[in-house]
């Protein structure tokens, strides 16, 4: 089943099953993954029950030597490569349209708004369309 499908209940009682899962192959108790993580036999044990906190979580992988599992949630965003084809950077993007280039510096980028449509002369009559209809 697909993880987003899941409920989050779900997904961290599958989280402590794989941390569980981890220990037993690696051939060590409860009570010495408490001590070299310096918790108690409870927190590990609520730990692979799927209710920890995001500190426990870091210390256990980082006793089984897995910190690597972390490591795609905490890179930063890469910029999408259209958006490298359009403004020719590779920053990220800002809602306001602003880049932090690599020296530190923010540029901003000004949209091209439209220009305006000419006034027609008569009231009441249609503006003319931006897409020329087939005659």
């Amino acid at each position: 089943m697909r993880i987003q499908r899941k409920s989050d209940e779900a997904i961290a009682a599958q989280l402590g099953e794989s941390l569980r899962e981890r220990r037993l192959r690696k051939d060590i108790t409860q009570d010495q993954l408490a001590e070299r993580v310096g918790v108690s036999t409870p927190t590990i044990q609520k730990l692979e029950k799927g209710r920890g906190t995001l500190q426990l979580l870091i210390a256990v992988l980082r006793e089984f030597d897995a910190l690597d599992l972390l490591s795609s949630l905490i890179e930063p965003a890469r910029a999408s490569p259209l958006t490298a084809a359009t403004t020719g950077k590779t920053g990220r993007t800002r809602a306001l349209g602003a880049v932090r280039t690599s020296d530190g510096r923010v540029q901003v980028f000004h949209s091209t708004q439209p220009e305006a449509l000419p006034k027609n002369k008569k009231q009441g009559t249609a503006k003319p369309l931006l897409i020329p209809r087939k005659k």
